[in-house]
């Protein structure tokens, strides 16, 4: 029920039906902004899954989907909160496209989103904006809104030979090498995906988390696939490249609409000589031309134009700019939080943010044994 003199209403995982519902009568959208999707990361402990909806008239409405969590030390005897999007893209999806040009239905939507932020007792904000959607739009008034570096992407409407020709020389060699290793690439449709291949999954992605030092952030639990895997099998396609009868390396693609994500991407160091990546990431883009999706989403870097953002710019021409949002509710509030942890406030600027959940991230130590 909306409240009381209020012109919105937040859903949380009780009410994942009308949730769903929003979702659906949306003029387009991505697996991201689904209930199960965000529920993942409520059970990993990132969060409890939320909508906020804004609803001018049946048609016309937003819904923002985030993780809200508790502020621990913020201030005796009261509760805060901030506020994240889960890992993927978010931000404000509208029913009608139409509406994120519309300045007087985003400043409605925004003073409303500010209302709730007040009653809730939200200090800071933090989105990953999705580049395809372009749910960065109109915001630029009332969220700081920055560009962190570019998405490399392909547009699978060209022609396969128009597709090839956008691979690097060096990547074209190692994908012809590959096949002639005898790589093959297959494709598991989410329904049919068992404990067998989650677990595949899961062991080809912990030794390659492993092996890049990833920090704890980037780890998942098999619990986790498993639940992810149930959850989310209308949206997911397992493509796994094999040699003789051996998993060696998978692609996890998320899929909705005109789109896929390769969302996860995953080897067995023991294999990287038979180069399956380039082979396996290749057949992907070409996966999704044949089965009528638009854009094939590579993702970027760690970091602005580093050596795998480079990596993926060699399998495409073409990028778009990613843009996160920030924004800070309660100023007093996080600025006491964030004097815990550096004399220097930056706020809104700071590189990380909110600047008190930064850790110092420690790389795991791998046994030599």
């Amino acid at each position: 029920m909306i409240k009381e003199n209020v012109n919105y209403k937040t859903l949380d995982l009780h009410q994942r039906d009308e949730w769903l519902h929003f979702v659906m009568k949306c003029e387009t959208y991505d697996v991201f902004y689904l209930p199960q999707y965000v529920q993942m990361y409520e059970e990993r402990g990132e969060g409890k899954a939320q909508l906020f909806v804004y609803e001018r008239r049946a048609e016309e409405f937003v819904i923002y989907p985030f993780l809200k969590r508790e502020i621990r030390g913020a201030a005796e005897g009261e509760v805060y909160y901030d506020i994240t999007t889960s890992y993927g893209y978010g931000g404000p999806l509208y029913s009608l496209s139409r509406l994120k040009n519309d300045d007087d239905f985003v400043r409605e939507f925004r003073a409303e989103f500010e209302r709730y932020c007040k009653a809730e007792g939200i200090v800071s904000e933090f989105i990953r904006f999705h580049p395809y959607l372009e749910t960065e739009a109109g915001l630029a008034s009332y969220v700081n809104v920055t560009s962190v570096g570019e998405l490399i992407y392909n547009d699978v409407t060209k022609t396969e030979e128009e597709i090839w020709s956008e691979v690097a020389p060096s990547k074209k060699r190692r994908i012809k090498k590959s096949k002639r290793n005898q790589v093959e690439v297959i494709f598991i449709d989410g329904k049919d995906i068992g404990p067998k291949e989650i677990l595949i999954f899961y062991d080809i992605y912990t030794e390659t988390m492993d092996k890049k030092q990833a920090s704890s952030f980037y780890y998942f639990s098999l619990d986790f696939f498993q639940a992810y895997f149930t959850a989310l099998k209308e949206y997911i396609t397992l493509a796994f490249a094999m040699h003789e009868g051996r998993v060696i390396s998978a692609n996890l693609l998320l899929k909705s609409e005109g789109a896929v994500t390769i969302h996860l991407s995953a080897s067995f160091k023991a294999y990287l000589h038979l180069c399956p990546n380039c082979n396996l990431r290749y057949e992907c883009i070409l996966w999704a031309k044949r089965n009528g999706y638009h854009i094939v989403d590579h993702g970027g870097g760690k970091e602005k134009d580093d050596s795998l953002y480079k990596y993926k710019q060699q399998f495409s021409n073409t990028q778009t700019n990613f843009h996160i949002g920030k924004k800070i509710h309660n100023q007093s509030i996080y600025n006491k939080l964030a004097k815990q942890k550096s004399k220097l406030v930056q706020g809104e600027q700071a590189d990380f943010f909110p600047e008190y959940r930064q850790v110092l991230v420690t790389p795991r130590i791998l046994s030599n044994k």
